[in-house]
């Protein structure tokens, strides 16, 4: 959930069969916009947790092959390359985890907004039909969700490819 998630419960796609067009005897892939889009909904959910399981994995892997090639603490940091491999992938790492404590407050305040006030969370929810805006988030989280879904995309990649690097020039 550090990227503003839930977690997802089946595979992509995560459409119920009945939610499709073929099963309600129409022509289009979907019976509904409501159905397409919560179809996108769970391809979303599913690909960010997709995200989340390979960063950490490619993580772990940079981490485990640089002591493998390496062998010790010292010959590691002996490699500008290695060690700015290793450096990248425990940023990811601390962000992720850093991220997922900030995003997990952030939830919680807005459930407790919206709990404590259920009819201004049914008023904010019509007025919020039809537009292009956070609700039920905030833009904070949005804004957090995307920039953690980067740093877990990038920060691991740059530590696989200096780790190459390190490999090559060592």
């Amino acid at each position: 959930m550090s990227d503003g998630t839930q977690a997802a419960t089946t595979p992509s796609p995560a459409l119920p069969a009945a939610s499709t067009g073929a099963a309600a005897g129409t022509p289009y892939t979907y019976a509904t916009p409501a159905a397409a889009l919560e179809a996108v909904h769970g391809d979303f959910v599913y690909w960010s947790e997709k995200l989340t399981d390979t960063s950490l994995q490619l993580s772990f892997a940079v981490i485990a092959a640089n002591w493998a090639v390496f062998g010790s603490v010292n010959r590691v940091l002996g490699n500008g390359w290695a060690k700015y491999s290793l450096f990248l992938v425990l940023l990811s790492l601390g962000i992720s985890l850093a991220g997922s404590k900030f995003m997990s407050e952030m939830h919680r305040e807005c459930y407790e907004y919206a709990e404590s006030d259920l009819d201004r969370w049914k008023s904010e929810f019509d007025d919020s039909i039809g537009k292009r805006i956070a609700w039920p988030f905030t833009k904070t989280i949005e804004r957090l969700g995307r920039v953690l879904r980067e740093c877990k995309t990038w920060l691991p990649i740059g530590g696989g490819v200096l780790f190459l690097l390190a490999l090559i020039f060592s």
